[in-house]
């Protein structure tokens, strides 16, 4: 992994194996989606600070988020090679 790639997830897959990486993992995800979704929102015909509509931004951030976590649910790569929640929780039982 080069240094560009790194990040402080820099662990593999196969090392991250419970529950809470993976909702350390997921919500890294959902707030990475949230912010690429408001970013598309802002940047569609806004010219000023003023005359962004936040209440549609943080709408729009917030069901991006809502659904990033939902799909997070089937499962991840970054934990245990895409592991799906309810087979991780098998797993760590």
């Amino acid at each position: 992994m080069s240094d560009i790639e790194s990040t402080d997830e820099s662990t593999t897959p196969e090392q991250v194996s419970n529950p809470v990486e993976w909702v350390k993992r997921a919500a890294v995800r959902a707030v990475k989606t949230a912010a690429q979704a408001a970013l598309g929102v802002i940047g569609t015909g806004v010219v000023g600070l003023l005359q962004v509509d936040w209440a549609n931004i943080g709408s729009v951030a917030a069901m991006a988020a809502i659904v990033s976590l939902l799909t997070s649910v089937a499962g991840i790569p970054e934990v245990d090679d895409g592991l799906s929640l309810r087979k991780l929780l098998t797993k760590a039982s």
